[in-house]
């Protein structure tokens, strides 16, 4: 009787597990693209694009553009992603971003630099190019 009831608990363990990776997955899946934002800086607004890119089915890279700066395809670190929160390291910068994915196509955060904090929201764009990033 007991092996009976074994069963059935471990197929529904079995079942949870399985749609708890498939969520995490999912939200692997919905960030590669270019996420848009704004840093406002001594009164100096700054557009900021971070191109993620899903490698190995569940490892992010990025790349960061600063267009107002001439900044194209800067190289940051490690991509960190934890249930909601994302981080974004980057050392070469002395910088990184701390975010919360608050939709599909929107993270609230913070970009920190040489000890300084700003707001950056991010929100997804329909597409990669850098031509299409709002002025």
């Amino acid at each position: 009787m007991k092996k009976i009831l074994l069963l059935p608990l471990l197929l529904v363990a079995i079942m949870v597990t399985n749609s708890l990776s498939a969520q995490s997955t999912t939200k692997k899946n919905i960030l590669p693209g270019a996420w848009f934002g704004r840093i406002s800086a001594d009164g100096t607004d700054l557009r900021i694009v971070f191109h993620l890119k899903l490698i190995e089915k569940d490892s992010l890279i990025a790349t960061l553009d600063s267009p107002d700066q001439g900044a194209k395809d800067l190289h940051v670190g490690q991509v960190i992603l934890d249930k909601k929160k994302l981080v974004i390291q980057a050392p070469d910068l002395n910088g990184e971003y701390n975010g919360t994915i608050t939709g599909d196509s929107t993270m609230e955060g913070t970009w920190s630099q040489n000890g300084a904090d700003f707001p950056l929201n991010l929100k997804k764009l329909s597409t990669s190019l850098t031509t299409n990033i709002p002025k």
